[in-house]
């Protein structure tokens, strides 16, 4: 795509985003637009159709069905990146919808779902219209130290969301976070719709930093920074303890962690988290019209990621993405120029059921360079994945 064209496209949207962002005055809680992919538009348009809404369900139910039916032929994140993005907002699509009778279907994916996909489909189980299943199920999730901390804090956050009790006493902590620290965690956004002109199977619009999780009162919260237009509450720069904040009050999917094609050594990770939670308590503001993307004062949410990188020496994308024909750098070009962060394959629970299946090890990735021809990048790296490791028996 000509740069020239890229620079007045965004800018004159971006403009016109602040001018009305502006005239709205503040929210009474964190908002965003209502922008979504083209794919979750015209999958919602369906379906508030009563004559096409039994199609777009069965449609949506299929996209996840051949995701989960061919991962492990193609590994997660490698040549069936696209499937897995439909596949995510599918499930976000179905929440939307909010059909109680797709409970069964959901939690049935669950069983078979890495974390990523396990938590949209958490988000999406709460989102179901008089739905009496979800509370149970949820709760067994969030009360579970067999899942991992990220996976338990949407349980948690969702539960408090759906009025279903949300603390367990003497909650056991799990064996992972699931996220390692410093990692650059993606949802959707305005950029992400704006960005569909580029590639419209890849609608990520918001970048956040991961930097842990805390137990606190029977539960557990994730901790995040990131940075989000002055008028959302909190805006700016901020720290904030929940999936729901960084999700935009669940408008949108969330699409995963990556990390540089350099992975963070423990000890610059650690500088990530420190750096990123000093400057979430500054006060520091969003740029609205994007020329300062990096701040030192002013920042956008994907800047505020590549700045903080940036200074333990790290650089997720390209400096040639953030000045001339390639400004301004959008979140989804960060994505494609990151590496997925794969944590190694554990035992996958169900709740209400004491069965455990154990997912198969093979993680295919060959094939992965070809990310370069879909999103007109960098060669990139496949995950580095042991494949040896064997998960323990749970008795």
């Amino acid at each position: 795509m000509n740069g020239t064209f890229k620079n007045l496209t965004l800018t004159a949207i971006l403009l016109s985003f602040s001018i009305s962002a502006f005239a709205a005055g503040t929210p009474e809680a964190d908002e965003a637009l209502p922008e979504t992919s083209v794919f979750i538009q015209q999958a919602l348009a369906q379906a508030n159709n009563p004559s096409t809404r039994e199609a777009a369900v069965d449609s949506l139910l299929a996209n996840i069905e051949n995701y989960q039916e061919t991962r492990d032929n193609k590994g997660p994140y490698e040549n069936n990146l696209k499937a897995r993005l439909k596949a995510i907002d599918s499930i976000w699509t179905l929440g939307e919808i909010g059909d109680p009778r797709l409970m069964g279907k959901l939690s049935k994916f669950y069983t078979e779902a890495d974390d990523v996909v396990k938590m949209n489909l958490i988000i999406s189980m709460g989102k179901l219209k008089k739905n009496q299943k979800s509370g149970p199920y949820i709760f067994d999730i969030a009360a579970s130290a067999q899942e991992n901390e990220v996976v338990r804090a949407v349980a948690f956050e969702m539960l408090e969301h759906i009025g279903y009790p949300s603390t367990v006493i003497d909650l056991t902590p799990s064996k992972n976070a699931g996220i390692e620290k410093g990692d650059i965690i993606y949802t959707g956004g305005i950029i992400g719709t704006i960005g569909s002109w580029g590639n419209p199977d890849l609608p990520i619009g918001h970048a956040g930093l991961f930097a842990g999780t805390e137990i606190k009162n029977g539960r557990i919260n994730v901790i995040i920074t990131d940075c989000v237009p002055n008028n959302f509450k909190p805006g700016g720069v901020r720290n904030i303890y929940s999936w729901k904040n960084f999700t935009h009050q669940y408008m949108y999917p969330y699409y995963g962690n990556r990390t540089t094609a350099t992975k963070p050594t423990a000890e610059q990770r650690e500088r990530l988290v420190k750096l990123g939670l000093e400057l979430g308590a500054k006060g520091l503001r969003y740029s609205n019209t994007h020329f300062s993307q990096k701040g030192p004062l002013l920042f956008d949410c994907v800047g505020y990621i590549e700045y903080i990188y940036e200074q333990i020496g790290l650089n997720p994308t390209d400096d040639s993405y953030e000045y001339g024909a390639g400004w301004p750098l959008t979140p989804w070009e960060q994505f494609a120029a990151t590496k997925p962060n794969i944590q190694a394959p554990g035992v996958i629970i169900l709740p209400n059921n004491g069965n455990i299946i154990v997912p198969s090890q093979t993680i295919i990735t060959r094939g992965f360079g070809s990310l370069t021809g879909a999103f007109g990048g960098k060669a990139l790296q496949a995950p580095e994945v042991n494949t040896n490791i064997q998960p323990e028996a749970i008795n």
